[in-house]
């Protein structure tokens, strides 16, 4: 299994640029921590995941780069 590299260097390897974060204590209502596995995915329903963290954190910023206003209320054009 490819180690995964801690999720702070994530947002500039993802996007290429420095966000500024700050790390801060729990707030009321926050998770404490979530773990999630695609093990039982595989397991029950012969899935494998092909991507990793990392690729969702980049396909994330690109998506949100380029909608930073969310879906658009418009229908899709198609070609």
């Amino acid at each position: 299994m490819q180690q995964q590299q801690p999720p702070q260097t994530f947002p500039f390897q993802a996007s290429g640029k420095k966000i500024p974060y700050e790390l801060c204590p729990r707030r009321p209502g926050d998770v404490g921590s979530s773990y999630a596995t695609c093990e039982r995915a595989e397991k029950e329903l012969g899935w494998k995941s092909k991507l990793t963290l990392f690729d969702m954190c980049k396909d994330t910023w690109n998506w949100q780069s380029k909608n930073p206003q969310g879906y658009s209320k418009q229908p899709m054009q198609t070609s």
